[in-house]
């Protein structure tokens, strides 16, 4: 069920990409970002009966339910609704960020002092968090 899934989840995010960009026609980096969180979030939905079945398909043995037990559309609805909103969301924003995380890295690789310093704060930090 896992590969049907995730066959699913890229066959559906192809195809959105296509009809997105069609319907949307955008033209800035942001809103390439927007329409790109929305074929993700529609992929996610296309593909979400794949996540019920592998989640019925999984069940332990001992404490397997019958399918229209363990299936409940309020729980599956909700569940799709938020996973595909914060993947959506997540991804859009990760391509925003890469530009930036580019220069950055570029920097830090150029100007290794500065690298090794953030480092060395970096782990400072974290020590003192886990001391409190």
């Amino acid at each position: 069920p896992t590969v049907a899934r995730d066959i699913i989840y890229g066959w559906g995010r192809g195809i959105m990409a296509g009809v997105l960009s069609s319907a949307f026609a955008p033209e800035t980096f942001t809103q390439k970002a927007g329409v790109f969180g929305l074929t993700i979030f529609a992929a996610c939905i296309i593909s979400s009966p794949g996540n019920e079945w592998r989640g019925y398909t999984l069940q332990p043995p001992d404490r397997k339910l019958p399918f229209f037990e363990y299936f409940k559309p309020v729980n599956y609805m909700r569940s799709t609704g938020v996973g595909a909103t914060i993947m959506g969301i997540a991804l859009s924003v990760g391509m925003l960020a890469t530009p930036y995380a580019e220069m950055l890295f570029a920097y830090l690789k150029e100007n290794k002092m500065v690298a090794v310093g953030l480092l060395v704060a970096a782990f400072a930090a974290v020590g003192m968090l886990k001391q409190k």
